[in-house]
């Protein structure tokens, strides 16, 4: 098992508010009861597991293989058709979870980028200003058809946005779903890096103000494509933590020729 950056208490903090975020607050606090109070014990008395509490166990690959153990396991597969939440659900909640703050503190490496491995993300202690413009953001041809005025405006707001997450990542612009680097994969400049509008111009009327923190977000040309492929219908997009759900999380691997 990976060593756990955090302590226990900010752990407990953050996947209460992780799972408030996609529950109601009685399943929210039920799951929560049932990773922190029984799922430790029982991985214990079952699997040997060595578990002091479940904050210990921070490896996903782990925490996949619990579950199919359970699935597999004569006593606790009838046990978990009479109860909810199930084991296996919780584990999938406190996986995702895992993903999650993972995905937020280390970047995934590409080629190269083996200097990154002890990378973190820290937050500052400096607040960063709001920056919040009146227009309307249109990416693309869409927003390069625009009048002169309100393509400028759109630049302020991409540069506003890559200026802000650059620096959350001391200095240096990745995907914020998958961590992707242009510079460091590539050695070119980051500007390829593209801005998403987490609120599609079709879920808007005229012009809206736009805040270049809470509403934009650097993707990769991969991510920002799969972005909008998930979405149910044309013009719109799947929410930001939704996409980071579906990213396996799989690390860039050099292509031998």
């Amino acid at each position: 098992m990976n060593e756990q950056p955090y302590t226990k208490e900010q752990l407990h903090t953050a996947l209460h508010e992780y799972l408030l975020s996609k529950k109601e607050e009685s399943g929210a606090t039920a799951i929560l009861q049932e990773l922190e109070n029984e799922i430790p014990g029982m991985l214990q008395e079952y699997f040997g597991a060595e578990l002091n509490n479940i904050y210990e166990l921070n490896d996903e690959a782990t925490i996949v293989s619990y579950q199919k153990k359970i699935k597999l396991h004569p006593i606790l597969r009838n046990v978990e058709m009479h109860m909810e939440p199930r084991y296996t659900e919780a584990l999938k909640w406190y996986r995702l979870f895992i993903k999650k703050i993972s995905s937020a503190t280390t970047p995934f490496l590409v080629p190269g980028e083996e200097d990154l491995a002890n990378y973190k993300v820290t937050e500052s202690k400096i607040p960063y200003p709001k920056i919040v413009i009146k227009t309307i953001y249109l990416e693309g041809e869409a927003g390069e058809a625009q009048p002169k005025e309100i393509r400028i405006r759109n630049k302020k707001l991409r540069e506003a946005c890559i200026d802000y997450f650059k620096f959350q990542h001391n200095g240096c612009i990745v995907c914020e779903c998958c961590g992707f680097d242009f510079s460091r994969a590539f050695d070119i400049p980051d500007e390829y890096i593209e801005v998403h509008h987490r609120y599609p111009f079709s879920q808007t009327e005229g012009e809206h103000e736009v805040d270049a923190i809470q509403d934009l977000v650097p993707l990769c040309a991969n991510c920002h494509r799969m972005i909008h492929h998930l979405a149910p219908g044309k013009g719109t997009c799947v929410d930001f933590e939704k996409l980071k759900e579906k990213y396996r999380g799989v690390n860039y691997k050099t292509i031998k020729k």
